[in-house]
């Protein structure tokens, strides 16, 4: 039993494990003390889920580190069965084997001697020899040594095809005992269960397990996996040219044999298929019935009005009262937009920054109240919700507590068979929903309830798959209400300047952060991207301290991951720069990156059984020394995450542009330099911009910013909501039953013809 069939050139100890100085999980790489008779020898090498008590033979040559010294590095091991009496109760007590312990495995061993592994093996019923062992004891300790015994196989074999660490850890969770029978039948089924394993090492696995590169297991699994790559890049579906081409790169075979999976994958209804004017629309099912579903039910919206709703008239006339006892007057494009937002079935605000899109959300918060209307606001993300919270003077949660998520039956308990105990629900930063999630709204919305979605569509589009918010905005089928107007208090700030000169085909007006006065929007001129992060790790610390920044409240955005600019390196280095290592703090490596407590952090998936969601901050409190779990507070609770979850976690103090969405930090860092080139586009930059509520600081260089304020060139997504809102392509799907009717206006609320009380009208407006 072992990793691999050891060179003959090499030496070899065998020994016990008597300590696991360190164990990498992301690529096995360890520090071991092996116990070889009287020595105690230090090994380092790769190997799986290393364990004190384990014997083993390690096959390798002796080396000299130049600070450690002496030591023994292996390229190769076996586990072996210990021999010794002492190595069978080390063995035993270990804590491998679940209700065996020292003293168990003291009383195991004065009974059977060196054949206590043998009995264990093959003769199980003689355990009950030992005293204190009745039957029920018995049968559950042996139960729990073969448990012992198949994982140990598991892991070996996984080991031997290069998944070792934690990987192989997870991946053995995931299949138990059936893990090698997985692998070796259906290996491709890994690149779409586990997440860290794509095609690519699933294919590898499957080579070392003899499938042929031809095989059609192969070829499916390769353009499943194409497609889900594709949705990871927000689309929905892949024209059949470019799926084939992207397969033949991928996958390095004849195209035919490609369009021949490709009818494979149909038949088994794996893929769907729809003909189009311009070729063939590749869907995976899910994301063709969640489109057409969501295409029905705006359709079937927009054909209705609120029942008893108040005229146009009624409601000016209701918000010209307001005005006159607040003091605060609406401008003619608000007042549209609430009058509309009102009567309409569904609703579309869209605007930039300063045009007054929160002072909308709180007047119709006070109408529906005035109204006798029950009022729910929700955002996508945890911050997005408390910001609208505050502002808008009313509860609001994520969208994802809104629905409530049942682990348990895998879905949200809020559906149409348990619709939202709602008149009215308004959604902020919709253009952060991807289109599931637009599904599930829609589908948790009561019969007569109205649905209102507030956004601004020239930031970035959802991170999930499809262009839900934009496409409402296009498609002309829903009202729209856009609103241009900047009102005096936002026209002071540079920030909201710049957004719209973006907007208006302008460029943005850039304040050297030596010349600034007073102005919330500077720029830092890096001539180097090497410059460019020395001086974001000195504007966090320094400079934006200087102005009465707390680092807590500076939050760094970048277009890209990789290089001195990208996230991984500017993470790494602020982590050092505002919570290094020190004695007393525990942390835990995976990959590339270190978790230590105190660190910022960002959920980059959504947890449903934790309930936290991709997107949302929290800090690391404590980190498990015993066991490498980590525990992290977020705004509601503390979550604990287990070693294999840990990948789950990124550190925070710089994160992409597009996971800065939804989110408003006191003061951003904004990195915009021409090397991220193939990123830079206006969008990026205006979203970046609008993440910043009281100071922007652009670090970069202007070839860079713009790059990005000129370049148009969006990276459109392949999505055909419009096509089927403007009746171009087929509506149907699972919820092709739902009836279109015309909505009617009659028995209008007489509400707003009363005289309004101090608590319905809004604080302040613009």
């Amino acid at each position: 039993m072992g990793k691999q069939s050891p060179p003959e050139d090499l030496e070899y100890l065998e020994g016990c494990v008597e300590r696991v100085v360190y164990h990498a999980p992301d690529d096995g790489w360890a520090v071991l003390h092996l116990r070889c008779d009287t020595r105690k020898v230090t090994c380092v090498g790769n190997i799986t889920e290393p364990t004190t008590g384990e014997n083993m033979r390690v096959y390798g040559r002796w080396v000299v580190d130049a600070k450690y010294g002496r030591q023994f590095q292996f390229d190769s091991y076996q586990l072996v069965r210990p021999s010794s009496t002492e190595a069978i109760v080390s063995y035993l007590a270990s804590g491998q084997v679940e209700g065996i312990g020292k003293a168990l495995a003291k009383r195991l061993v004065e009974r059977f001697g060196e054949d206590t592994l043998e009995i264990l093996d093959k003769r199980p019923e003689r355990v009950r020899e030992v005293e204190g062992i009745g039957e029920k004891r018995a049968e559950a300790l042996v139960k729990a040594w073969r448990r012992h015994e198949r994982m140990r196989e598991v892991m070996l074999f996984l080991h031997k095809h290069g998944m070792g660490g934690a990987l192989g850890a997870k991946i053995a969770q995931t299949y138990g005992d059936r893990t090698i029978e997985v692998i070796e039948s259906e290996p491709y089924v890994l690149a779409r269960r586990i997440r860290g394993i794509g095609f690519l090492t699933a294919d590898r696995i499957a080579r070392s397990v003899g499938v042929d590169e031809r095989d059609p297991s192969r070829l499916q699994a390769g353009l499943i996996y194409t497609l889900d790559q594709a949705t990871g890049e927000g689309h929905l579906f892949l024209p059949a040219r470019v799926l084939l081409d992207q397969g033949e790169r991928l996958m390095d075979v004849e195209r035919e044999l490609l369009e021949q999976a490709l009818t494979q994958l149909e038949e088994a209804d794996e893929v769907e298929i729809e003909q189009t004017p311009w070729g063939r629309a590749v869907y995976l099912p899910h994301l063709l019935a969640a489109e057409q579903e969501v295409a029905l039910r705006v359709l079937k919206l927009a054909a209705e009005t609120v029942p008893g709703a108040p005229t146009p008239e009624q409601t000016r006339a209701w918000l010209g009262r307001q005005g006159e006892l607040a003091g605060v007057i609406l401008s003619g494009q608000q007042q549209t937009a609430v009058a509309g937002a009102l009567a309409d079935r569904i609703t579309v605000i869209t605007g930039g920054p300063g045009t007054g899109k929160t002072t909308i959300v709180r007047v119709i918060v006070s109408a529906c109240r005035a109204l006798g209307r029950n009022v729910a606001l929700a955002a996508p993300t945890g911050r997005a919700a408390k910001r609208m919270a505050e502002l808008a003077g009313a509860d609001a949660s994520t969208i994802h507590r809104l629905l409530a998520y049942d682990p348990f039956k895998g879905r949200f308990t809020r559906n149409e068979s348990e619709p939202l105990e709602v008149d009215t629900l308004v959604i902020d930063e919709s253009s952060m929903i991807d289109l599931p999630l637009a599904r599930d709204l829609l589908r948790a919305l009561p019969p007569e309830a109205q649905i209102i979605f507030i956004g601004d569509a020239n930031q970035l589009p959802s991170v999930g798959p499809g262009s839900f918010f934009r496409d409402l905005v296009e498609a002309g089928v829903v009202p729209v209400y856009r609103l241009t107007e900047i009102f005096r208090q936002a026209r002071r700030s540079l920030i909201v300047e710049n957004a719209h000169r973006l907007i208006n085909d302008q460029e943005p007006i850039l304040v050297p952060w030596r010349k600034r006065d007073g102005e919330d929007c500077l720029f830092l001129h890096a001539r180097e991207p090497e410059t460019g992060a020395d001086y974001v790790i000195g504007a966090v610390t320094r400079g934006l301290p200087s102005l009465g920044f707390d680092p807590e409240d500076v939050q760094v955005i970048t277009p890209m991951h990789r290089g001195p600019l990208g996230v991984s390196e500017l993470n790494r280095r602020l982590q050092e720069a505002l919570n290094p290592k020190t004695p007393h703090t525990a942390e835990v490596r995976y990959g590339d990156q270190v978790l230590r407590e105190g660190d910022r952090v960002l959920q980059v998936v959504n947890n449903y059984d934790k309930l936290v969601y991709n997107g949302e901050i929290g800090k690391v409190m404590r980190i498990s020394t015993r066991d490498k779990s980590i525990t992290v507070a977020f705004e509601d609770e503390e979550v604990t995450y287990d070693q294999s979850e840990i990948d789950q976690l990124q550190l925070a103090y710089a994160m992409t542009i597009h996971k800065s969405q939804g989110s408003e930090y006191p003061a951003a860092v904004i990195v915009m330099h021409s090397t991220h080139y193939i990123m830079l586009r206006r969008n990026l930059l205006y979203t970046a911009l609008t993440r910043a509520e009281d100071l922007a600081l652009l670090i970069g260089n202007s070839a860079g910013i713009y790059r990005a304020a000129t370049n148009t060139e969006e990276q459109r997504r392949y999505t055909r909501l419009a096509e089927r809102l403007h009746g171009e392509a087929e509506v149907m799907g699972a919820q092709g039953s739902l009836e279109l009717r015309q909505g009617t206006p009659e028995g209008r609320c007489r509400a707003f013809t009363k005289h309004p009380s101090r608590a319905d009208t809004p604080r302040e407006g613009g």
